[in-house]
């Protein structure tokens, strides 16, 4: 329930049916699959002829038409020189809980098992690994569909998600004929339907994985607070005393990591961040808990998102600043975190519900996806839009899809420079490879 400008956004949209959803999307241009892996005949936006696979979008990054206010500081990217190419979107199959991964697009079915799309190069076409290779094409399908948050995944190749009010993780080799691990429980106090935030982290010669969670309250009218789980060591208390987390994040800092935590309340919406420093053995060092920023007054559930950059990790949080205005708020956090971090905004034409968002460097700069209304007026279609960031500030806009109910996005980098970009939206899992220009 946004103020008066979303709401007439959210309701407009929710009164559509789905197929009339799917019918308007099907006049945007989001590409055609280079490969697809669906096997299902249920409505869905009908792609034009399937490309060669050497077949690129060279796509110039343009000016966001009515995505910035004024009062917004000028952009010092030059566009010119920030050239994307970006394959043919591929799909995957029905919207599930789906990330991008270094490797290939990450599935959590709603059994708690694995399923990966490995893609060897942005040109190949998706291999299925892990659960149910040889199952028939219906239940195939069947298994990727869920509405469940999508889980994380590390650099040691485990996937961490919360299931049954527990923290677990699977090692998920991403190869041919490999099988994922047993589902290892991790920690009994994990908030079903929230998010984890997970990565492995160098301590000298050994790797060590640490996750971040929600954790439900301990008793009635407690708040909902952060926790660490490092591996070898276990899990411990992330927020401090006295402060809550609804959503976490966690970006790579010098040779740590920082820690991003939104804390949505009634009347304000506190972000909290602190470092995180991995030995080779014991818990998690921990710097102090300091709120870097206080937004609005949460009109939804909002999820917060981060990546690092030169000037230290950046966070990405959708907010309705005031009573008519929606948009993403970018906050510099720095390498060393500190009060009133500097926050830039780019205004969306209308709110949106949910509003997915995700951070990555991808080609030497820092990339934030996000989803926002195409105009002002209810019902517009809505874009997938990647942006470059620099000190924080989103420079010009490139539109990597269109159509309706955006669900999620996610981005990971490749070994190339390259990366991997997935969302779930026309009703279905997508993946497009983006390359250097």
């Amino acid at each position: 329930m946004y103020a008066a400008v979303a709401t007439g956004a959210l309701c407009s949209s929710c009164s559509r049916s789905r197929d009339d959803k799917l019918a308007d999307a099907a006049r945007f241009d989001v590409g055609s699959p280079a490969s697809s892996v669906r096997t299902s005949s249920r409505a869905a936006p009908a792609p034009s002829a399937a490309p060669d696979d050497s077949e690129l979008d060279a796509v110039a990054l343009r000016a966001a038409s009515g995505s910035a206010r004024a009062g917004d500081a000028p952009s010092t990217l030059d566009a010119g020189k920030l050239l994307l190419k970006m394959d043919k979107p591929i799909d995957l199959g029905p919207p599930g809980s789906v990330l991008a991964t270094p490797v290939g697009a990450l599935f959590r079915t709603r059994t708690d098992d694995l399923v990966g799309f490995l893609l060897a190069s942005p040109s190949s076409v998706p291999k299925r690994v892990g659960l149910a290779e040889e199952t028939a094409d219906a239940s195939r399908e069947e298994a990727l569909a869920s509405r469940a948050p999508p889980a994380a995944f590390t650099g040691a190749s485990y996937a961490y998600w919360i299931t049954h009010g527990k923290l677990v993780r699977r090692a998920f080799p991403f190869a041919a004929g490999g099988a994922a691990g047993a589902l290892e429980v991790l920690a009994s106090d994990a908030l079903d339907g929230t998010r984890v935030a997970a990565e492995t982290a160098t301590a000298d010669s050994r790797r060590r994985d640490i996750a971040i969670y929600i954790a439900r309250p301990r008793k009635p009218g407690e708040d909902r607070v952060a926790r660490i789980w490092t591996e070898g060591a276990g899990s411990a208390p992330l927020s401090s005393e006295g402060s809550g987390a609804s959503s976490v994040a966690l970006a790579a800092s010098g040779t740590g990591l920082v820690a991003v935590m939104l804390d949505l309340r009634s009347a304000m919406s506190p972000v909290h961040a602190r470092t995180i420093e991995i030995a080779e053995s014991g818990p998690a060092r921990l710097g102090p808990d300091v709120v870097v920023f206080v937004g609005p007054s949460p009109e939804g559930h909002s999820e917060i998102a981060a990546a690092p950059s030169p000037e230290g990790p950046i966070a990405f949080i959708p907010f309705a600043p005031d009573t008519s205005s929606f948009g993403l708020s970018s906050l510099l956090i720095g390498k060393e975190p500190h009060l009133d971090a500097a926050v830039r905004w780019r205004m969306y034409p209308n709110g949106i519900e949910p509003a997915p968002v995700a951070g990555a460097v991808l080609c030497g700069r820092t990339w934030v996806a996000y989803a926002r209304p195409s105009a002002a007026a209810p019902a517009s279609p809505h874009v997938l839009a990647l942006a470059p960031v620099e000190k924080g500030a989103l420079g010009p806009e490139l539109t990597a899809a269109q159509g309706f109910d955006f669900m999620s996005v996610s981005l990971a980098p490749r070994a190339d420079g390259g990366g991997w970009l997935t969302w779930v939206g026309n009703g279905r899992s997508w993946i497009r490879a983006v390359r250097c220009g």
